[in-house]
């Protein structure tokens, strides 16, 4: 940029060494009528300039937040996520470019007005030479800058679909989680369901819950599990949370003919190893160790 501006100096001495009638105030406000464009350009595009700089450190802090690196304080609105500061970013890119066409519809404009006052004299023409130098200058500058709003266009479409890519997965991850809990929960209330049925050896075995093995001629048989227990016949519960259990008939004593672990009981069983009323659980994990299915027979 300094280099454009020596050149655009040493375009207005070379222009105003050639005037051959510096006494002519024709001369001498066609001369100021030229260095006011020149002036008018050139601070024009140190703006555009200056704006696309910070633009391109507002980008940078954008990538310092997707990268989680700490970005600068006072480069943007702390209040602002990620996709508003692109947003923010890419309409300011919109403003400066149409900036940029502005300013080379103006330079297009300020040569018209510099070729009518230069008219055929030879002097003039120099300046007239002299002029398209500078603005040749600024038209490669408007460019450059042109160029650097594309990649800063191409950037932020980028960080938008990484965006975009990060926000689907984040989605799958979310469902997959979901999943993955129902699943484990799913999995520990299962662990920790058991079954308990009460009735009599007549009831039980009606539901195919119970079966007689042993004795001779259908006498001293016993009464056993049977093998293939359908859990829909029993009362599911979950033995976290259900300690107690109350026997259908109060009056009524229970024999528990599974593998239960009755010495993790709080109720303690009569003599004959039987229980009337409720059963009440103390060490629920040990008690159903043995089985999850708890049958009691009636007396």
């Amino acid at each position: 940029m300094r280099s454009i501006l020596a050149a655009a100096g040493l375009a207005i001495a070379v222009a105003a060494c050639g005037n051959s009638r510096p006494d002519t105030m024709k001369s001498l406000a066609e001369e100021q009528s030229i260095s006011a464009q020149k002036d008018s350009i050139l601070s024009e595009v140190s703006r555009n300039a200056s704006f696309i700089n910070d633009l391109g450190q507002q980008l940078s802090t954008v990538r310092n937040l997707k990268s989680s690196r700490p970005a600068k304080t006072g480069d943007l609105e702390n209040n602002l996520t990620p996709t508003q500061r692109r947003e923010l970013i890419l309409a300011q890119v919109r403003e400066v470019t149409t900036r940029l066409n502005e300013s080379e519809q103006r330079l297009e404009a300020s040569r018209r007005r510099v070729t009518e006052l230069t008219g055929s004299d030879a002097s003039k023409s120099r300046r007239l030479a002299a002029f398209d130098s500078v603005v040749t200058s600024f038209k490669n500058i408007i460019e450059t800058q042109r160029n650097q709003l594309a990649d800063y266009s191409t950037q932020i479409q980028a960080l938008t679909e990484e965006n975009q890519q990060l926000r689907s997965d984040n989605v799958r991850l979310v469902s997959a989680t979901t999943s993955l809990t129902s699943e484990r929960d799913s999995v520990i209330a299962e662990q920790n369901t058991v079954y308990y049925i009460a009735g009599t050896a007549d009831q039980l075995a009606e539901k195919h819950v119970v079966e007689k093995v042993g004795g001779f001629l259908g006498i001293g048989r016993t009464i056993v599990p049977a093998r293939n227990l359908d859990a829909s016949m029993f009362t599911p519960i979950d033995m976290r949370t259900v300690l107690d259990i109350t026997l259908p008939e109060r009056e009524r004593k229970y024999r528990v003919i599974t593998r239960q672990n009755v010495s993790a009981l709080a109720t303690l069983p009569d003599s004959k190893g039987r229980f009337s009323e409720m059963l009440s659980i103390r060490e629920p994990q040990s008690f159903w160790a043995g089985s999850k299915f708890l049958i009691l027979v009636a007396q």
